[in-house]
Order: C-alpha cells, then sequence, then structure tokens
C-alpha cells in the first residue's frame, strides 16, 4: 500500500518577500532531517504570517519536533514583511 512520504505545504502572503538563503536551508532541512518535500504557495488572502500545512505521513513526534524548528527558526529566515515599516511611519 502506498503511503505518501511527508511533505510541507507553506502558504505565504503575497506582500512578503522571499530569501533565498533561508528558503534553501528549509528545503535542505526538511530533506535532510525527515526526507520531506517543500511546496511553497502564495495568496492574496490577508494573512498575518505564512500559513504551514502538513501533507502526507509525518510520525507525530517527528512533526512536533519539525514544527518548532520551523516555526521559531526557518521560516522567520526564509520569508519576512516590511509591514511593520509601515506602522513606524
Amino acid at each position: 500500500m502506498y503511503s505518501p512520504g511527508p511533505s510541507l505545504l507553506v502558504i505565504v502572503p503575497g506582500d512578503w518577500d522571499v530569501v533565498p538563503e533561508g528558503l534553501t536551508e528549509l528545503k535542505r532541512y526538511l530533506s535532510d532531517e525527515y526526507a520531506a518535500t517543500l511546496l511553497v504557495r502564495t495568496t492574496v488572502a490577508p494573512l498575518r504570517s505564512p500559513l504551514m500545512l502538513q501533507t502526507g505521513v509525518w510520525d507525530p513526534r517527528d512533526w512536533r519536533m519539525a514544527r518548532r524548528d520551523i516555526e521559531q527558526v526557518l521560516l522567520p529566515q526564509a520569508f519576512f514583511s516590511l509591514e511593520w515599516m509601515d506602522e513606524v511611519g
């Protein structure tokens, strides 16, 4: 029986920018640590930050560890918004 491998879908607000090196590091981390793939999509829907959705089959323990690392370190290194500048001015 086929079961799809672990994958991560990241939905990024359309007004956010990508840091190529951060995105490369996120892909490397997923591949090396969990044999997972990354799919990135943008949306025009208003989001405060990127939304990540696990797809495929993840071991629950692996997902908890990966989620912590991705949310706290890797996503902020891969995507950013300059929206805060609007609040300063």
